[in-house]
């Protein structure tokens, strides 16, 4: 369940991006709306689970969740991260960080929402 639920005039959010983090790196991914709206509504944020990895996620400048040793959901799950969904205006920013001193990994970090339709 979504709440809250966007209307049929909303616009459909889903952009992913994937990147390959040597051991020791970190990455920024920062996503803004695409339409001139007040609004971004996100009930979804799904990150690639993977060991000795740090999950961060800011919404606006304001830190939201995190650090954390494991995503808000896995990509494979898209399970419902945020009952009620939590809402931005400007920025969401992103911040993955493989821990470990000896492994390469793929994160994929994978927004699911709406533009709220003005």
């Amino acid at each position: 369940m979504i709440v809250p639920e966007p209307t049929a005039n909303d616009v459909p959010y889903n952009d992913p991006i994937t990147r390959l983090l040597d051991a020791g790196e970190q990455m920024a991914v920062t996503f803004s709306p695409t339409k001139q709206v007040t609004q971004f509504i996100l009930p979804i944020l799904a990150i690639s689970k993977h060991p000795e990895s740090s999950y961060e996620a800011w919404m606006d400048g304001e830190r939201v969740y995190g650090p954390a040793p494991v995503p808000p959901t896995d990509i494979d799950d898209l399970a419902a991260t945020f009952i009620p969904a939590r809402r931005f205006s400007s920025s969401l920013t992103i911040y993955v960080r493989n821990l470990s001193e000896t492994t390469t990994r793929r994160y994929t970090v994978q927004p699911l929402g709406w533009e709220v339709a003005q």
